[in-house]
């Protein structure tokens, strides 16, 4: 069998000078193995306004974000004497009707604009996420071939902005590779004609923002946000009755809890959970065990603390032996951790991902396979906005990646958030929707189909923070034969610390 031929395009880019988000893609797609950059074509700069610049600087002091971009770049042109047969159009200026052929571009919010503008009409409308398709044009039928789901923040523009075009680089790769494996003759069902978006008023954006400035400067003045958890006898409904629950553990004051995991082993119940203590910058792994009569358990206590972060403490059975895997994206890898003496002493047993920014790792055993789902990021893009999923045959592994990753590029439900359970017949993934803030709710996602070569969700129903009565925002759900919790972040008068001494510090947005 011959190698295959890798396939060549043409890419055309804003600048000079060139968005940064652009030079990236283009060193993507020149790394791929299956393409060959034969061109590389600039459309001209793209000039942003006055207004604009100002309001990302005024943002990026206000909020401390991260890479940039729209950060002006270099980057070489490159010519070919036999034109490509695909051109993969990054550019902001619309594509030529005079180029004939085929072309992938890109689309936020179904009309052709660039993804600053459509951000800020998103953020005016008050919209919580915002679809952005690759189109294929080929002749005179356009055609949408990826897709993915981002979210806007209300308070900043910026942030929004910048996170959906740090994906869109890895976005666009996935798209351009598996253009030949998708089943275009006859085609899918054909996307609208793009449609361009008018310009949105600069004095509007800017009252806009200004206010939404205010509104977040003044509630981090005001109140704390601390995360706590929530735990209760089983109902009849997950998502029901929350605010009416009962107090079955002692919490400490001025500790945040976060992240619960219940587990009945040989007949007794653990809960585990994220824990940070005040003045603590980082987070440790703690238990207690809840009386099977329901009276209040002592408050946890840390079992395993590392020199860095630690927080989701999945914790599993596997042949008889306990696992638990907690989230150290701090270090960059997922480790597994095996139970010495259980729940008390745990020895780090294995890396299972090495240099990969993974959140919220989560095992199912089913079908006599592993199954590791987790939240992965592209570099400087959002960890909640794409799903990631392996298999293997032993919690060390190997793990083996899913061939469709990300199975899952959608901010409303692709981050998981707790283990997968089973509700009757349905195997049931507890995801995190994080659209319009970190915890915006729970969404319980049914699992249609799931192996080595395909997967499929939808949605079932939602755990939101009105549920819980008083929160702002809950991200983790568990459950075992007889009890269960959630996670909620509340909103508290600051002036309530200098009342109580007692300091307690937000768990931190890693968004």
């Amino acid at each position: 069998m011959g190698i295959a031929r890798a396939r060549t395009i043409e890419v055309v880019l804003d600048g000079p000078p060139t968005p940064a988000w652009q030079a990236h893609a283009l060193e993507s797609l020149a790394e791929s193995s299956a393409l060959d950059v034969i061109e590389v074509h600039l459309s001209g700069p793209r000039p942003r306004g006055v207004a604009r610049r100002l309001r990302s600087a005024v943002e990026r002091r206000l909020f401390g974000l991260g890479a940039d971009a729209l950060a002006p770049t270099h980057v070489q042109t490159r010519t070919s004497s036999v034109p490509a047969p695909l051109v993969v159009w990054l550019s902001e200026r619309p594509v030529p009707t005079s180029e004939r052929r085929d072309v992938l571009h890109l689309r936020h919010g179904r009309l052709v604009e660039s993804a600053e503008e459509a951000v800020s009409r998103a953020v005016v409308s008050g919209a919580a996420c915002l679809e952005t398709d690759v189109l294929l044009r080929r002749g005179s039928d356009t055609v949408a071939v990826e897709k993915t789901v981002s979210g806007v923040r209300p308070f900043s523009v910026t942030l929004s902005r910048d996170l959906l075009l740090w994906k869109l680089v890895a976005v666009v790769r996935r798209a351009v590779e598996r253009l030949p494996y998708l089943d275009l003759s006859p085609s899918p069902s054909p996307s609208p004609v793009p449609a361009h978006g008018g310009p949105l008023s600069s004095t509007v954006l800017a009252a806009r923002a200004t206010s939404a400035w205010t509104r977040v400067l003044v509630t981090r003045l005001l109140f704390r946000r601390p995360w706590s958890i929530r735990v209760r006898r089983r109902g009849p409904e997950p998502t029901r009755g929350w605010e009416k629950s009962e107090h079955l553990v002692r919490w400490r004051r001025g500790h945040v809890y976060a992240d619960p995991f219940l587990l009945e082993h040989e007949g007794r119940h653990h809960l585990f959970c994220e824990e940070v203590l005040p003045g603590v910058g980082r987070g440790v792994i703690s238990h207690t065990e809840l009386s099977p009569d329901g009276a209040p358990a002592a408050p946890p206590q840390a079992i395993l603390q590392r020199p860095y972060h630690l927080s989701y403490p999945f914790v599993f059975s596997h042949k008889g032996e306990m696992f638990m895997i907690p989230e150290t994206l701090a270090v960059r890898r997922v480790e597994l951790y095996r139970a010495v003496d259980f729940p008390y002493v745990w020895r780090h047993e294995a890396v299972l991902l090495e240099d990969v920014p993974a959140v919220d790792a989560t095992v199912l055993f089913d079908d006599d396979r592993l199954w590791l789902f987790a939240g992965i990021g592209a570099p400087h893009a959002s960890a909640s906005d794409e799903l990631h999923l392996f298999w293997g045959a032993a919690p060390q592994g190997p793990w083996h990646p899913h061939p469709r990753n990300p199975v899952v590029s959608d901010v409303r439900c692709a981050r998981p958030g707790g283990a997968i359970q089973r509700w009757g017949a349905r195997l049931v993934r507890p995801a995190q929707d994080c659209s319009r803030r970190y915890g915006g709710a729970i969404s319980f996602r049914e699992i249609d189909l799931l192996s080595t070569s395909e997967y499929a969700e939808h949605e079932i129903d939602r755990l939101e923070p009105d549920d819980l009565g008083d929160a702002r925002a809950t991200h983790s759900y568990a459950r075992d034969a007889r009890f269960e919790a959630i996670d909620l972040r509340r909103r508290e008068l600051r002036a309530m610390r200098s009342i109580s001494h007692s300091p307690m510090p937000t768990k931190r947005w890693r968004g």
